[in-house]
């Protein structure tokens, strides 16, 4: 039987905003998706020292004994199973532009000396497109990791692939990629808060603007490829139901769309058996996106891309 993997990417609005019973709801809920991986924007509360640290190991006790670390300034969070995954490196992410920092992680799979993956959590700016594009081109980075590994022969470089970024990307699918059916982004005229029409789109020439696409055309040049969009299209697959809106339509923000995405190495994505988006309300503002991989497909294809023996 093929070893399966969880990835889940979830925005836990404010973490509950200090009321416990909604935060222990969350992370039951979130303890029942069985993640593997677990990617949570949005930790306030949650703090490396003191009672929020003690709140933050409470939440990988429920998490069912997952590992984990919080990013600079504790906004993002990445959690892992440790029976999968160990932790080779977390990621110095206290970078320039970024109010909430994202958390990565290489993690090598476990009973093995050298198949090493990035994982990562991140939340770009809710209020600028201009930051939004520079924190993008700061995402690549993670696909840009080269470590050196000894063989044989000597020591050889090799580029880590990402396994995963799990994203609130708080801009849009470029609308030329979007799956047939999918529902349409937002027009600026269906947004009725003028705040946020400045939040999500940007000025071309004077008087005109677009809506902001553009860290999916970066990390698409950057061969970080959208693992819903992929699954959706696969024949036999879960077709729109895999790039199901991840935020409800409101007055403010328009009609509802996919906001957070998971993001993952081109190559990587044949291992990809399914994705869904998985209901929170409730709880918080944003629906949570689960992605599947095959484990044993990922190790293969790593093997191969690479050159390196079973």
């Amino acid at each position: 039987m093929p070893r399966h993997i969880t990835v889940v990417s979830c925005n836990f609005e404010r973490n509950g905003g200090g009321d416990y019973k909604k935060w222990l709801a969350m992370h039951q809920r979130l303890a029942q998706l069985r993640p593997t991986i677990l990617c949570r924007q949005e930790n306030p509360g949650h703090a490396p020292q003191g009672s929020g640290n003690k709140l933050f190991n409470a939440s990988k006790r429920i998490l069912g004994g997952l590992e984990g670390d919080l990013g600079p300034k504790s906004a993002t969070a990445l959690y892992y199973d440790p029976e999968v995954f160990e932790q080779v490196m977390l990621w110095d992410t206290d970078w320039p532009n970024w109010l909430m920092p994202p958390t990565a992680m290489t993690l090598r799979v476990r009973g093995t000396d050298d198949i090493d993956l990035v994982a990562a959590c991140v939340h770009l700016s809710y209020n600028s497109p201009a930051l939004r594009s520079i924190q993008a081109d700061d995402v690549t980075r993670f696909a840009d990791k080269v470590e050196i590994y000894p063989t044989p022969d000597g020591e050889v470089e090799r580029k880590l692939p990402v396994l995963a970024v799990g994203m609130d990307c708080n801009s849009y699918v470029e609308p030329d990629r979007l799956v047939p059916g999918e529902l349409p982004i937002p027009t600026l005229a269906e947004i009725k808060d003028p705040q946020h029409r400045a939040h999500r789109s940007y000025e071309t020439s004077p008087g005109h603007r677009v809506m902001d696409s553009r860290p999916d055309r970066t990390l698409l040049t950057a061969h970080l490829e959208d693992a819903a969009r992929h699954n959706a299209l696969l024949p036999g697959g879960p077709g729109l139901a895999a790039v199901a809106p991840t935020v409800d339509a409101s007055a403010s923000h328009g009609p509802a769309h996919r906001v957070d995405r998971v993001f993952s190495t081109d190559f990587l994505l044949p291992a990809v058996v399914r994705v869904e988006v998985v209901d929170m309300k409730g709880l918080s503002d944003h629906h949570t996106v689960i992605v599947t991989y095959d484990l044993d497909a990922v190790v293969e294809i790593y093997r191969a891309r690479f050159g390196l023996a079973a």
